[in-house]
């Protein structure tokens, strides 16, 4: 299992993995910063930097660009003819999946965590002090955003899967980006893929919304698309 996930890390290390995965996640904060030295805000609180921050990341761009890396892991042997001699070796088709999902929570812990970085640092430079009571609510909110995330980032792993290729699962990242710009607002209580958003936004607003059937809407969601992804994988036939 360890060589599946290493040599998934050496196929993504020739490509702008670490350049796509650093301007995820430092966009938006950079994006900020100017902002704020620009208009000379002195009195932004802690909570309304980083919820600004977070919710567009949220909004426009962590949905697309795990969609990229999702197609992209699991359809890479597809696009560049190399599936017959991954599958040749003495590793089960299971083991090659999970080392491939392994992956791609491990780029997405990545990307959260540098931009968490980057938030705490830039608030620390303009404003000064971080209060823990902030600093702690705020790292609840990543994590909760964060695995559903995780949950959610099964629907474009199915359809790289089916398709084998990387322009059905942008195509439904764009697609993606589209709803939630349209009910961000509304019905957001019923959307798995809304949830990263939703409880990133419920730490920071006060919503009437049951946080608890979010999470249980992200994990069946998560159940029913990886189950139908892995019996994909399991069943394809090689060419």
């Amino acid at each position: 299992m360890i060589n599946v996930i290493y040599s998934e890390f050496l196929k993504l290390k020739k490509s702008s993995y670490m350049l796509l995965i650093l301007a995820s996640a430092l966009t938006m904060p950079i994006i900020m910063n100017i902002a704020i030295l620009i208009a000379q805000d002195k009195n932004r609180t802690f909570d309304s930097y980083a919820y600004n921050i977070e919710q567009i990341s949220c909004l426009l761009i962590y949905g697309i660009v795990f969609c990229i890396i999702s197609g992209y892991v699991f359809s890479r042997e597809y696009s560049h003819k190399t599936a017959s001699t991954l599958y040749s070796y003495p590793c089960s088709r299971i083991k090659i999946f999970i080392g491939k999902l392994l992956v791609i929570y491990s780029t997405i812990f990545l990307i959260y965590l540098i931009q968490c970085i980057a938030v705490y640092i830039g608030y620390y430079k303009l404003f000064g002090f971080i209060e823990r009571e902030a600093l702690i609510n705020d790292i609840k909110a990543n994590l909760c955003s964060l695995l559903c995330q995780m949950m959610i980032i099964s629907i474009p792993i199915l359809l790289a899967i089916f398709k084998k290729n990387i322009i059905i699962p942008v195509a439904y990242g764009i697609v993606q980006l589209c709803v939630m710009g349209v009910l961000g607002d509304n019905y957001k209580g019923y959307f798995p893929i809304l949830s990263p958003y939703v409880i990133l936004r419920s730490f920071y607003v006060n919503d009437e919304i049951n946080i608890n059937h979010i999470m249980v809407s992200a994990f069946i969601c998560f159940v029913v698309f990886i189950s139908l992804a892995v019996y994909e994988h399991d069943k394809t036939d090689i060419i």
